[in-house]
């Protein structure tokens, strides 16, 4: 048990909003304040905050000084995978702080790195040590870049990252084998000495690790939790990051705001682990039991004749995660608009590429001819793209040419995919995609794309994403542009509808979670499988995730299968025979009104 503040918060942007604000009232207090800072996409929306605050009410950073945690090693500063480029991007080069510090990634012998790290400790020892840390956490449980065993009183180093961390970074790289192998980060040791430290975790990919830094033992295994020894240490979650969190460890506040049924959820993993009906638990469970039958039912749920808009970040978060709910729906008569929020071409491999314009692939053909330079044809284009490719420093972003073929790929299969549902595809390419994975933050005219789209289809119903958890962040920063389009929509008289939350990606609702459960058959799941393998570029994926070595498809599969699987053995659900079995796509379902949700 933690003795920690838990902080939980409904959204990314709550959590965001009190982090900075403290780390204000810091500031103000001790005009020369000594802060630590971190970077990856969990700060940016704090650091969005403090910059709002130094324009509009003139937060002044003039006399504190900062020191970042980590940098990779070796990486030259102004690369765009850099966390001295990363912090000059998203906060220095906005407030009037000149006294910042980032630890230096520059090639040289171990033994320099040495020297420079004992640098580092005595710059932070004579600026009167850290009033204010903050951190996040790694799937790994790192804070900083202390990997699992990290001593407790270490202190700025050399170290090797998990393999788990660079697979993390290896969209911001541009793959895997780009990843630098090491890093330099402030020790355990150094972040425990902060008088304040605040952790924050955000989206359903860090539940689990933030349940076993809170929850488990305290041990160097997962370095987070030896932040449980730290007598003013503040963890700020979202609800999704909180969801994994046993009720003893949640005040009654957090429980109300995490939409968490202490008992309805023990009473189904008891079954579930037991392996019983909750018809034969007791009277409680019986009750929950007839509950999820009522989630089953396709007539309350299932909507006629209306808009509906699905909100898909990826050209085939759609159909991998609810392919057969849609696919019921149009067969109702609803009108289906998939907008996808990214072109996703990051994803799509340079050989693949090559292949398609090899084989003379129609639309990569018909782009090259509508945009090359008078008097080149196709050959003249794909023996540039080949050169480009090949003369490629690692870790470089693709050049304009690749990334729009590319985006015309994985446009194509999206297209196919829709033909398949009914559905008709929207590309919204929102701007945030285009920067560097490290270095990406929403802007006006994402939110501005966004707010478009909700009033040229006025949905009844919106399904969007409840899954936070892809290890690219892609999702969570759609979501994040879709909260804020939909609170002006809202606020600007746009009609108010239904939210369905999604996932299935990289992980599903619980039985305990979800609010309709969308049952479907053998035939149904077959047509949903061939709607996924409409993208062809995604066979092997770049990015699987997790390391996860099955296709898409098959997770897919594998998921909504297990869905069912649990609900037949919780009673809910009738048995099925092997060779005819049941799948299940499950949602939480949320009301919209005019006036937004915190």
């Amino acid at each position: 048990m933690s003795s920690n503040q838990i902080i939980v918060r409904a959204n990314y942007d709550a959590i965001c909003s009190e982090v900075a604000s403290r780390i204000a009232q810091i500031i103000r207090q001790k005009p020369n304040a000594v802060l630590g800072l971190a970077t990856g996409s969990t700060p940016i929306g704090v650091y969005d905050e403090l910059i709002r605050l130094h324009r509009e009410e003139s937060l002044d950073f003039s006399q504190i000084t900062t020191f970042n945690l980590d940098e990779y090693y070796p990486i030259v500063p102004d690369a765009p995978q850099s966390y001295v480029r990363f912090m000059r991007e998203h906060l220095f080069d906005f407030i009037n702080c000149e006294n910042w510090n980032v630890p230096d990634g520059a090639q040289r012998s171990v033994e320099q790195i040495a020297r420079d790290c004992e640098v580092y400790e005595q710059k932070i020892a004579d600026a009167g040590g850290l009033d204010f840390q903050l951190l996040g956490i790694g799937r790994t449980g790192h804070i900083g870049f202390n990997e699992p065993g990290s001593p407790r009183e270490s202190s700025t180093r050399l170290v090797t990252l998990d393999y788990l961390t660079r697979m993390d970074a290896a969209p911001d790289f541009f793959g895997l084998e780009n990843v630098p192998i090491r890093a330099i980060t402030m020790g355990i040791g150094t972040v425990l000495a902060a008088r304040e430290i605040v952790i924050m975790a955000s989206g359903a990919r860090k539940a689990a690790i933030v349940r076993e830094a809170l929850e488990d033992k305290i041990t160097s295994k997962i370095p987070a939790s030896l932040l449980r020894e730290h007598p003013n240490a503040h963890w700020f979650l979202d609800e999704a990051a909180a969801s994994h969190l046993s009720s003893h460890t949640l005040s009654s506040e957090n429980k109300i705001i995490c939409r968490i049924i202490p008992e309805r959820r023990a009473v189904i993993e008891r079954a579930l682990r037991n392996r019983k009906t909750l018809g034969e638990i007791g009277d409680y469970a019986q009750r929950v039991l007839v509950a999820l039958k009522q989630h089953c039912d396709d007539e309350r749920f299932l909507p006629r004749e209306q808009t509906i808009l699905c909100l898909s970040p990826h050209p085939d978060d759609d159909v991998i995660c609810c392919g057969a709910t849609l696919m019921k729906m149009t067969a109702r008569g609803n009108k289906i608009v998939v907008a996808y929020g990214v072109s996703g071409s990051n994803a799509v491999r340079d050989k693949d590429v090559l292949s398609m314009l090899r084989s003379g692939h129609a639309r990569l053909v018909s782009y090259i001819e509508q945009n090359a330079p008078v008097g080149e044809g196709v050959q003249d284009v794909l023996s540039q793209i080949k050169q480009q490719i090949f003369e490629r420093e690692p870790g470089a972003p693709d050049t304009p040419l690749l990334r729009n073929l590319k985006r015309i790929v994985r446009e194509g299969e999206a297209a196919d995919a829709c033909r398949q549902m009914n559905a008709q595809p929207l590309f919204l390419n929102l701007p945030f995609y285009d920067a560097p994975s490290n270095q990406k933050a929403i802007g006006e005219k994402d939110i501005e794309i966004m707010l478009n789209t909700l009033r040229q289809t006025q949905p009844q119903i919106v399904m969007l994403t409840g899954e936070l958890s892809d290890p690219h962040g892609t999702h969570e920063l759609c979501a994040r542009v879709f909260e804020r389009a939909s609170q002006i929509y809202l606020e600007s008289g746009g009609a108010p509808f239904v939210r369905w939350n999604y996932r299935g990606a990289w992980n599903e609702y619980s039985s305990w979670e979800a609010d309709y459960f969308s049952v479907f058959d053998k035939t149904l799941m077959e047509r949903k499988v061939g709607a996924i393998l409409d993208h062809v570029s995604q066979f092997d994926p770049v990015f699987p995730g997790e390391n996860d070595p099955r296709e898409f498809y098959e997770r897919a599969r594998d998921r909504n299968r297990q869905a069912a699987r649990n609900l037949q053995t919780l009673g809910v659900l009738p048995p099925s025979r092997s060779f005819d079995p049941i799948y299940c796509e499950a949602f939480q379902v949320e009301n919209a009104t005019n006036e937004h949700r915190a």
